[in-house]
């Protein structure tokens, strides 16, 4: 098979070494001797303010826009001054304007990348397929469809899976949700998160959001002016020991709360609720219900999945169907989502709790302030371990 066509290719390390940017006529650098590494398959986040260079740092690690001096390696590689059309296909590219070709279909924008590289139409037509299928689109539906008849949130989709289209080891993204309602964007993060625990690519992505940043970032570049690292950690570390006052700025208030971003629903003990099925006797769910500590039910269908949240005043109104009564069971997480998503979630749910739901939307169990709070004690307690380690460590004599 050819290199070109492998099945998967590995995650590349990225190390930038002084890259520097100067435009004719100002006085100071966009992007000052900015030297970082990247190491392979995790997402590492810019962010900064705004003109602080964090998009034009990104574009120069494809070359879209040439540094001045400094230079680039992928894996080991100095591609500082390869062909610069040919380094591109081997990195995939999202924007916020997406950028799809509105007179191309979906197939066609997707398959785009492997036809410049010789792909046959074949693989072509088994790669869109497979890609449409990673990002949550049904392949039958969509690929004969154009971008226009499209919401945002399907054309980001489509973005992402076009510059994934090549298998690149390295995905750039230049504030990809930047444009999306607030719900979408969410959604699309934590379907972005998932696809990520699939791919492991190595992923810079440039966001002016450090809400964004903590969620999706493996390590974060926090960036000052032209560039200038003020601090690049772990969101972890970021929170609980800001550099200098830049940063503790930047973060702003909240750092408590910011923290629920570093857990995941998966990572905690979820808590049960009182539950039955849509078809079960109404008589056996009132005694359900009643051996509960719960006021309310919460019914799942035939596939297990959440439907509505019952009283046992809805379960003597027996003209009505169940699927009829009560309030729609819709305040729902997935595992990969974070505890941040779970509280939001909480706060729309009429019975002060989040349902957790795997990919096929099965019910797995709920998020509520017990969880919540169990996991803020967790983090108090490693944060006052860390404190007592660091306290105790012998000072080095200058």
């Amino acid at each position: 098979m050819p290199a070109h066509e492998q099945e998967s290719a590995t995650a590349a390390s990225i190390r930038l070494e002084s890259l520097t940017k100067r435009y004719p006529g100002q006085t100071e650098p966009a992007v000052d001797n900015l030297t970082m590494d990247i190491p392979a398959g995790e997402i590492v986040v810019l962010v900064g303010p705004s003109g602080s260079g964090k998009t034009t740092s990104l574009k120069m690690i494809n070359r879209i826009i040439e540094p001045t001096s400094g230079r680039i390696f992928i894996d080991g590689e100095d591609v500082t001054h390869v062909n610069a059309d040919q380094l591109r296909r081997r990195i995939g590219y999202v924007i916020q304007q997406i950028g799809l070709f509105p007179h191309m279909t979906i197939a066609e924008n997707i398959g785009m990348v492997p036809r410049l590289l010789g792909w046959n139409r074949t693989r072509i037509s088994e790669r869109v397929d497979e890609l449409l299928d990673l990002v949550g689109m049904e392949p039958s539906a969509y690929r004969t469809r154009y971008p226009k008849q499209l919401s945002g949130g399907q054309r980001q989709r489509v973005g992402v899976a076009r510059a994934m289209s090549a298998d690149p080891p390295l995905l750039l993204m230049d504030e990809p949700f930047g444009a999306i309602d607030p719900i979408t964007r969410e959604r699309l993060q934590n379907e972005f998160l998932r696809l990520q625990s699939n791919i492991r690519k190595t992923i810079v992505f440039v966001t002016h959001d450090i809400d964004e940043a903590i969620k999706l970032g493996d390590r974060i570049a926090i960036l000052n002016k032209r560039s200038k690292i003020a601090q690049y950690d772990t969101p972890e570390a970021i929170l609980t020991a800001p550099a200098n006052d830049f940063v503790a700025d930047f973060i702003g208030s909240g750092a408590s709360l910011k923290r629920l971003s570093l857990s995941r629903v998966r990572d905690v003990e979820l808590n049960q609720w009182a539950v039955g099925r849509l078809d079960d006797d109404r008589e056996q769910l009132r005694q359900a219900l009643m051996e509960s500590d719960h006021g309310s039910l919460l019914l799942l269908d035939g596939n297990q999945r959440p439907v509505r949240w019952v009283n046992g005043h809805d379960l003597t109104r027996s003209g009505e169907s169940l699927d009829r009564v009560g309030l729609p069971a819709t305040a729902t997480v997935e595992p990969h989502a974070t505890l941040h998503d779970a509280l939001n979630e909480m706060v729309t749910s009429r019975v002060g709790c989040a349902i957790v739901v795997d990919e096929q939307r099965r019910y797995q169990g709920i998020v509520d302030m017990r969880t919540v709070m169990r996991a803020i004690d967790e983090m108090r307690a490693s944060s006052r371990a860390r404190d007592r380690h660091a306290a105790v460590q012998p000072v080095e004599a200058g």
